[in-house]
């Protein structure tokens, strides 16, 4: 069985939420949403998924990087148990997704 990322809060885990040795979903932040009607954990940037298949979601979240206490974001896909599917860190600064932002907008199939 794969290891479960989820935060652990008062000895129970956190759906849509990750932690590694380094990062976590910055669940504080007052701006940041709940991942949409399907829980009450907070940390996502956005109110709704970026992308949705069969049953699975790509969240971009608020991240603390826990060494540091720097806020920064990263990509994280959730299967319908609200569990994390991918175990390692994509962290991301606000200019990597602009610039992310602006290289997607270029691209013409």
């Amino acid at each position: 069985m794969a290891k479960d990322h989820r935060i652990m809060q008062d000895g129970e885990r956190l759906s849509y939420t990750c932690e590694n040795e380094r990062f976590k979903t910055d669940t504080s932040k007052p701006e940041s949403y709940s991942h949409g009607i399907q829980s009450t954990s907070r940390g996502s940037v956005f109110d709704q998924p970026l992308l949705e298949s069969n049953g699975y979601t790509l969240w971009l979240e608020h991240v603390l990087d826990k060494k540091t206490q720097d806020s920064c974001y990263w990509l994280m896909w959730y299967g319908p148990d609200g569990i994390s599917t991918v175990p390692m860190s994509s962290v991301l600064s606000k200019d990597d997704i602009t610039n992310m932002a602006r290289l997607l907008a270029s691209f013409v199939p």
